[in-house]
């Protein structure tokens, strides 16, 4: 009976959150939002319950169209809040963030994700082809899946003498023990045709990321914000994800929510978030540059961390 109540009232709990705001408005302008829009951030006042401490506090920043901004900052500073805050996830209960001129709050939630890219630290994969996941998502947007197979970097060998069936994705390596007990390593070649566990559980993290970026290229957005992965990710897939932010998210604006420094150091500008709060914000060189400075001791201590590990 104890259990059944504690149903009951969770049930109750879920009957009294407030409804998600309406999917679509007939109030947005055609062809929202413009090549040259930016994102505004005024004074932003965002919690995530009325009786709790804000996440972030009078948060006010611009990013003008086409640049890169790393964002960084430690644990619990409102990274990852910042972001989400621009997907209507959760709306501020202070201040305004702004598309392109116009408030986020009178657009239908659904209206505003279709125009913007979320890249997550570990991409959802599902079961089937790496085709499959690519295809069965983002069927019809502007980038054919032909063309994918020959702009992202993600083969281990060059695909122009190769079939689209043929165009590779990161190569796993599998290690085995020969009889004499030496290890050995061998690279098994990855296609669009290649087989996906459920969830990804057959491939890396860095690979399910590159899978991500795939899936923003074929949206073909304006405004992608990319939460780069936490994990291990070993330096051939790394560089190969960084040359793909390079090579393919160089004419929108990028949002980068960067856990390796070294990954934003060419980046326009740098935003550090400290306790809900802008500490920081100018270019990497300027915010090194700064005795004392927030992103200098950010530096300073993940280059003892990679000297020390």
């Amino acid at each position: 009976m104890e259990s059944d109540m504690n149903g009951v009232e969770r049930i109750e709990e879920y009957i009294a959150l407030p409804p998600e705001p309406p999917r679509h408005l007939p109030n947005i302008p055609a062809h929202w939002p413009p090549a040259n829009a930016d994102i505004v951030y005024d004074n932003v006042v965002l919690r995530y319950a009325p009786d709790l401490e804000p996440v972030l506090r009078g948060v006010s920043f611009t990013v003008k169209a086409g640049e890169k901004i790393g964002i960084v900052g430690r644990t619990g500073s409102g990274k990852s809040t910042l972001a989400m805050s621009l997907f209507r996830f959760v709306d501020p209960d202070e201040g305004r963030i702004l598309i392109g001129g116009m408030d986020i709050t009178h657009m239908g939630v659904e209206d505003l994700r279709a125009s913007l890219t979320f890249i997550p630290q570990d991409a959802v994969l599902f079961s089937g082809t790496v085709r499959d996941n690519l295809v069965r998502i983002y069927a019809g947007f502007a980038l054919s899946i032909m063309e994918l197979g020959y702009r992202i970097p993600l083969e281990s060998t060059p695909t122009q003498n190769l079939p689209v069936d043929a165009a590779e994705v990161p190569a796993t390596t599998s290690q085995s023990t020969s009889p004499s007990g030496t290890v050995t390593s061998a690279q098994t070649l990855v296609t669009l045709d290649s087989k996906v566990s459920e969830g990804g559980a057959n491939w890396s993290a860095g690979q399910r990321q590159l899978i991500a970026m795939a899936r923003a290229l074929l949206r073909n957005t304006g405004i992608t914000v990319l939460d780069e992965s936490t994990a291990s990710v070993d330096f051939e897939t790394d560089k190969k994800i960084q040359q793909t932010i390079r090579a393919h998210f160089k004419d929108g604006i990028l949002l980068t929510i960067a856990h390796r420094l070294q990954t934003i150091i060419d980046y326009d500008r740098v935003l550090v978030l400290q306790e809900g709060k802008i500490v920081e914000f100018d270019t990497p060189a300027r915010l090194i540059a700064v005795e004392g400075g927030v992103f200098r001791g950010m530096c300073i201590k993940s280059e003892h961390s990679l000297r020390n590990p």
